[in-house]
């Protein structure tokens, strides 16, 4: 059971219309043509927002640049870090989802994660999700929404909601992030109910949602940003950056003692000697 689509300011605009728009505003996928003289030229078809549903190798999305990729690349790593140590546990990032079901659109999702997997290098290597192949579906899907056409906007919170509800996708977070039009990150979430069909997950009173499929909890920190914790323990992920600035902390810190001179021994005070008595004969 879907949600309404969260409310836009009154005085907000996208831009540009999509009717007034141009024609290339979501990308293209290429066409090669042999022409008589011999040579191949490429022509470029315009894509529509239903294209991007079912994205194919080869097309040139561009409502996945700026920020937009930036979030979707950070929320990758920091879960796929979190898992790097689980090898039945893959993560992916914006890969083609082959579900092997007659009819079902297939997206590429911002970041997904797969449990179960038999051989992840391999499967890593791969330029698409083969369902069938591999045996398992995501566990848990994540998009990122690009709020700048209504169109895209509506994919991700209308027709993925049917595509993942139909592919048996356990759970569906949806993040709209606060340098859309707003002060705070959105969080909308879906879980598989017992008869298949999706339901709201439900926030803590933190407005933070749980994925109980990999236990991580979605959240906005303090300044803004994503926050994701390990529900266990409390524990945050740390985003790439922050882990590389703590790492380089460590090594300068290393480096100072490995460099600095060996400290001199204290010497304590000699003790007074005391003559011994002999015993009385």
């Amino acid at each position: 059971m879907a949600v309404p689509l969260p409310k836009i300011p009154a005085d907000w605009e996208w831009e540009p219309a999509p009717g007034d728009a141009d024609p290339f505003r979501y990308g293209w996928r290429p066409r090669y043509v042999h022409r008589p003289d011999g040579k191949v030229e490429e022509q470029r078809i315009p894509l529509t927002a239903a294209d991007l549903l079912d994205p194919q190798l080869g097309d040139v999305i561009l409502t996945q640049g700026g920020p937009h990729a930036t979030l979707a690349t950070d929320l990758h790593e920091l879960i796929k870090r979190y898992f790097k140590r689980d090898d039945s546990v893959l993560v992916t990032f914006d890969r083609k989802m082959r579900w092997g079901t007659p009819g079902l659109l297939e997206p590429s999702p911002d970041v997904a994660v797969i449990r179960g997997v038999r051989d992840r290098e391999k499967a890593a290597r791969r330029l698409t999700f083969e369902v069938p192949k591999e045996g398992v579906r995501p566990c848990l899907v994540v998009e990122v929404v690009s709020p700048q056409y209504e169109e895209v906007r509506d994919n991700d919170y209308v027709a993925k909601v049917e595509i993942y509800e139909r592919a048996g996708i356990p759970e569906y977070v949806i993040l709209e992030p606060s340098f859309n039009w707003k002060d705070h990150i959105l969080l909308t979430g879906y879980r598989l109910d017992p008869d298949r069909h999706y339901r709201p997950i439900e926030p803590d009173d933190q407005g933070r949602l749980l994925s109980e499929t990999t236990g991580l909890l979605f959240g906005e920190d303090e300044d803004g940003s994503v926050l994701l914790i390990e529900a266990r323990t409390g524990e945050r992920l740390r985003k790439p950056a922050q882990l590389e600035a703590d790492e380089e902390a460590a090594r300068k810190r290393a480096a100072r003692e490995a460099s600095a001179p060996p400290a001199r021994p204290k010497l304590g005070r000699p003790r007074s000697c005391v003559p011994l008595r002999r015993p009385r004969p």
